[in-house]
């Protein structure tokens, strides 16, 4: 189901890209510039409308509610800070951060950079190029429920370790195709890209909630999620630049097989999150090997909370000692 948040996003594009096409294919260049350009927009506000009464219908889950209820039945409780944040879910950030700059540059890189690079470095027609790219996302919009499907079977880090392999080692071999003035070796070249970014954008909505429990979900995410926007954002920028600067014509594959190691990495130290509970919530085990696994976290996590407990102690303890000693006839 998480898989279909992406499909929207996907959908959004080629619909938005379409919307374009069939104004610059219907009107002039003239009629464009002067007027044409502003009917998207109009079309686009009856969408800004659906969006807030969606944003003002949704219900949150009943785990955050239960929580949110917890905390004012109970005001005394320490609020949980960004410091605490970082400090107790160090790792959890960092794989959020791996995984949404693996997912994102090679979305920006083909959705926002590619587009430019055919006009201005391939000399393709503008019109041309867009047209390339709707067909293959139309292919990526069959293919990522499939991914999340299957994701649910075989589970999450597979998928993620597939896009980062294509990222490493077929960029390059994309590259090369989609330079060729022939539509059905671009064709194929944007399909090799896409299906290393199908492979995140199948896995990601769904992997991400389930790194962080439910007292610090959305801002654990919103933490990593937001300070890897900032690094996907320059993609297109800085790609541009260093194509320029290079004279390099290879410098998005280079860019993107860095990010395939950065990929790599995450599915490494990342959790297999798929068929288990959402942390912070009711354990639920359909089976032994199930159960086994969540009597592991949760002795992990209780050991954890014991360690926090002894910090806690020996810092208590330093401070009455720290008072003690400025009244030596206190015991």
């Amino acid at each position: 189901m998480g898989s279909w948040l992406d499909f929207g996003s996907i959908a959004g594009f080629v619909l938005g890209a379409a919307v374009v096409s069939i104004l610059q294919f219907s009107l002039s260049n003239e009629q464009f510039m002067s007027w044409g350009w502003r009917i998207p927009f109009f079309i686009a506000l009856p969408l800004g409308i659906i969006g807030l009464y969606l944003r003002h219908a949704l219900e949150e889950t009943p785990d955050y509610q239960e929580q949110q209820e917890a905390q004012e039945s109970a005001p005394q409780q320490e609020r949980v800070t960004f410091a605490d944040i970082f400090r107790k879910y160090k790792k959890a950030i960092l794989v959020c951060l791996g995984l949404v700059v693996a997912t994102n540059v090679p979305y920006y890189m083909l959705l926002t950079y590619l587009p430019s690079y055919f006009t201005h470095n391939l000399q393709y027609s503008e019109t041309h190029g867009v047209l390339i790219i709707i067909a293959v996302m139309v292919g990526l919009l069959i293919l990522q429920p499939i991914i999340g499907i299957l994701s649910d079977k075989f589970g999450r880090r597979p998928f993620v370790l597939l896009g980062s392999f294509g990222m490493l080692f077929l960029s390059i071999p994309a590259l090369y195709l989609i330079q060729h003035y022939n539509v059905a070796m671009i064709f194929v070249g944007l399909s090799i890209l896409s299906l290393s970014l199908i492979m995140f954008l199948g896995v990601m909505a769904s992997t991400l909630p389930s790194l962080f429990p439910t007292k610090i979900r959305y801002s654990g995410m919103a933490i990593a999620f937001n300070l890897s926007i900032l690094i996907c954002g320059v993609t297109p920028t800085l790609t541009s630049s260093l194509v320029e600067m290079t004279g390099n014509l290879y410098v998005p594959s280079f860019y993107l097989m860095v990010f395939g190691v950065v990929g790599f990495i995450t599915a490494w130290f990342m959790p297999e999150t798929s068929n288990t509970p959402m942390r912070g919530s009711a354990p639920i085990a359909s089976n032994r090997r199930e159960a086994a696994q969540i009597i592991h976290e949760y002795n992990e996590n209780l050991a954890d909370s014991i360690q926090e407990i002894e910090e806690k102690i020996a810092k208590l303890q330093k401070r009455r000692d720290e008072l003690a000693a400025q009244h030596p006839h206190i015991d």
